[in-house]
């Protein structure tokens, strides 16, 4: 028989067999299941339905239209998705888990709220969005149920995933006895009561920091089998249940805050059965782990039909009927045992192996630390040298080669050097190890003096600066205590030497002496690494003064000429001395210095064992002048600046004096000479005499007043007022500030006028001002 196909055909073909390799990359989700048949047919399955009775089965979530419920019956197809099968409950759309990812699922709809029994459970507050389901159950054979589950969520964000970390979606399992008020969610991390969340469990490689990541499975790449961020390891729930007893449980799973960013829990078909106790893990946490070379038999019941092993969740080999395992491995054991009633229970048990202890076998150097003679030591202080990995889960015995136990806790003296000790060393109850330790005495590094000398070296500490106070790191001592280079971390210093042998209260390596506190004693403490033991001295540190030169001062010369710069003797009747040494800016050591210009100099003074740095300053003064010549009626004071005090003064030729004050100077004007160390300067300046009368009657007595000197004053000033107010005359450059007794070329009867008399002296900033009187007796 021949076929024939035509192109359209075999397009037809490609594109069935190109739908079903798609389908088969992601998991497929069908939401046509009553809640009947996803609890019995799915979740428990037909083998276990006698093992567990099932009534009033409820599911409770969200419709959204054509087939688009919150949960459903999954199933992973030929993917990797870890469960082959099982029920999903989303607090979005069931349907929208099916990979790839093409975005956040955030399916929501309004009046979709949440549950207050998961937030309770879990935690957690102002949940929506939650999808329930909820049956009552009673344990037939056993008086333990458990059921694997896996949870997903957009929560989970990846490293390009936009959101933030505060939100956390949450499920719980939570369970009750029929007629109890409160139910128990046993949806938690392993052996604590944290509720499994979003928060709680997150694994590393992700946006947001990790926690309990040992429980995260991962983050799951955009063409995954499922559409969301991530998702945990497979987790078990299981709880104690009284046989022949009605319970309740209700798993539900929600969104927080608002519907965005959906989350998913996966139930595994057929994992809601029965469990037998293997006892109790044999783990670290228990304290029961199993030894090195060591066995655990597993033991079951007896009369099941089958038994079937797995370690990690693989079979183990040649185990089918057997109702006792005897583990020599670390793992997750699971035996599932089917009974003549055709239930099957199942069993979980996980070993870990005892920790190995890291042995470091090389001699111990010991020291005696407090400087007794004795070489004792607390052997627990050696429990992490000799056991590197040394945790809580290893127990450390010491014993004499005598075989008597050592308190380790206790202070153990070392009778011998070198002497060994017996180490017993185990994990938990485990058989120790033994190890033979030897312990020597270590070699004090070399130091210059002894550990308490008669007389301790003293070290002067200088307050060069005169402030009173001197303040010293005491590492600069180091060097003159040993010669070998040490780091100043390794040295410490005391006040008191029991302090320094016990290792307490080390002081503050700056230290200040002062007036007040001019000595102290240090006790120095020196660790040398490596094989060496700690060594000790002390030293006595002395506070000292220089002193200043109380004859070199501060002076000022003629310009153009030097001066002979002398520092004294600086001999102090007290202690009988004087300065021991000069060193000048220019390395000069003598006392004097010769012909010194104008600068500033110093001159280091050795007194004392210290040293004083004095600075001087040789200076030219500005020229001299006379600032101010201040005249009051017939006194006058002279007022020089600058140049070089002390002055003398001349008034017109007379013989210098040292007083700067001329009393009854005469009317008229006159030159004063000011000279100093330098040179001189003169000024000439007048004295208005003040004149109150007048009588112009050409008798050539009194016919004017003369005030002609105002000329040789600046900004002058003379007015003249007759009684009533009235300006009768000014003075001025055209009529010389002479008046005569007339205005405006008229004579003025006899009375009385009054005045205004004003000038400035050159260099007075103060103006001179005279008023008052003037008497005019004119014959007519």
């Amino acid at each position: 028989m021949k076929f024939f196909y035509s192109p359209y055909s075999l397009l037809l073909i490609a594109v069935l067999i190109f739908s079903s390799a798609i389908k088969g990359q992601y998991i497929s989700v069908n939401t046509g299941y009553t809640a009947d048949q996803l609890v019995k047919d799915i979740f428990i399955g037909s083998k276990n339905a006698s093992c567990i009775t099932v009534d009033n089965v409820k599911v409770t979530g969200w419709d959204f239209g054509s087939g688009d419920l919150s949960y459903g019956y999954f199933n992973r197809n030929t993917t990797s998705f870890e469960i082959d099968e099982g029920i999903i409950l989303s607090s979005g759309k069931a349907p929208e888990a099916v990979g790839a990812f093409t975005g956040i699922q955030s399916a929501t709809a309004s009046g979709w709220g949440g549950d207050p029994d998961l937030e309770t459970g879990a935690n957690i507050t102002n949940t929506t969005n939650a999808t329930i389901l909820e049956f009552d159950f009673t344990s037939n054979q056993s008086d333990k149920i458990s059921f694997d589950y896996m949870f997903l969520s957009e929560q989970y964000l990846r490293t390009t995933d936009p959101g933030t970390c505060g939100y956390t979606d949450g499920f719980a399992f939570l369970i009750k006895k029929i007629g109890d008020p409160d139910y128990t969610n046993i949806a938690v991390i392993p052996g604590t009561q944290t509720p499994i969340t979003s928060n709680n469990v997150r694994g590393v490689g992700g946006k947001c920091p990790a926690v309990n990541d040992n429980y995260f499975g991962r983050y799951n790449p955009d063409n995954s089998a499922v559409s969301f961020n991530g998702q945990t390891a497979i987790l078990t729930a299981k709880t104690d249940v009284v046989p022949g007893q009605k319970y309740h449980i209700k798993l539900v799973i929600a969104d927080q805050g608002n519907g965005l960013y959906d989350s998913g829990v996966f139930l595994k078909a057929g994992s809601f059965t029965g469990n037998i106790n293997l006892g109790p893990d044999l783990t670290l946490d228990n304290e029961i782990p199993l030894c090195k070379g060591g066995f655990h038999d597993i033991k079951t019941i007896s009369g099941g039909v089958s038994y079937r092993w797995f370690r990690n969740g693989i079979p183990i080999p040649g185990t089918d009927d057997i109702d006792t395992y005897r583990a020599t491995q670390p793992g997750d054991y699971n035996v599932k045992i089917e009974l003549s009633s055709g239930c099957t229970l199942e069993g979980n048990l996980r070993i870990e192996d005892a920790p190995v202890a890291n042995i470091d076998s090389s001699a111990i150097l010991i020291c005696d630390d407090d400087f007794d003679d004795k070489f004792t030591e607390k052997l627990s202080k050696y429990n992490t040298q000799i056991v590197t990995n040394f945790s809580r889960e290893f127990t450390i015995e010491y014993f004499t080669q005598g075989g008597v136990k050592i308190n380790p806790d206790s202070d153990f003296e070392f009778t011998q050097n070198p002497q060994d000790i017996t180490v017993k060393v185990r994990a938990f109850n485990c058989t120790p190890d033994s190890y033979t330790i030897q312990f020597y005495h270590g070699q004090q590094l070399t130091m210059d003096y002894p550990q308490q000398p008669v007389n301790p070296p003293v070290f002067d500490v200088c307050d060069n600066e005169l402030k009173g106070n001197a303040t010293k790191n005491l590492d600069d001592y180091i060097p003159f205590m040993t010669n070998e280079i040490l780091n100043p971390n390794d040295v410490n210093f005391y006040e008191k030497e029991s302090d320094l042998k016990k290792s307490q209260n080390a002081v503050n390596k700056q230290q200040t002496l002062s007036t007040a506190v001019k000595e102290k004693t240090f006790y120095i403490r020196i660790k040398k690494p490596g094989n060496f033991c700690d060594n000790y001295s002390s030293f006595k540190l002395a506070f000292k003064q220089p002193k200043k030169s109380t004859v070199l001062k501060d002076t000022i010369i003629c310009k153009g000429t030097t001066v002979d710069l002398d520092a004294g003797t600086g001999f102090d009747p007290v202690v009988g001395s004087g300065f021991t040494s000069y060193k000048w800016d220019d390395g000069s050591t003598t006392r004097i210095v010769k012909n010194k210009p104008a600068g500033e100099y110093w001159v280091e003074l050795g007194f004392n064992g210290c040293v004083y740095k004095q600075f001087v300053k040789v200076s030219e003064p500005e020229d001299l002048i006379i600032s101010n010549v201040l005249i009051e009626d017939n006194k006058v004071t002279i007022l020089p600046s600058n140049g070089i005090p002390p002055y003398q003064y001349s008034l017109d030729g007379q013989p210098y004096q040292s007083s700067n004050v001329y009393e009854n100077v005469t009317k008229g004007r006159h030159t004063i000479i000011v000279r100093d160390a330098c040179g001189f300067v003169a000024q000439d300046f007048s004295i208005i005499g003040i004149k109150n009368v007048i009588t112009p009657n050409d008798d050539g007595f009194n016919d004017f007043i003369d005030y002609s000197d105002l000329m040789t004053k600046s900004d002058p000033r003379l007015e003249i007022y007759d009684r009533n107010g009235q300006l009768v005359f000014k003075g001025d450059p055209n009529n010389q500030y002479i008046w005569s007794g007339k205005t405006n070329g008229r004579p003025l009867s006899t009375s009385s006028y009054w005045y205004i008399l004003e000038w400035n002296e050159s260099g007075n900033p103060k103006r001179a001002q005279h008023t008052g009187w003037i008497f005019l007796k004119n014959r007519n």
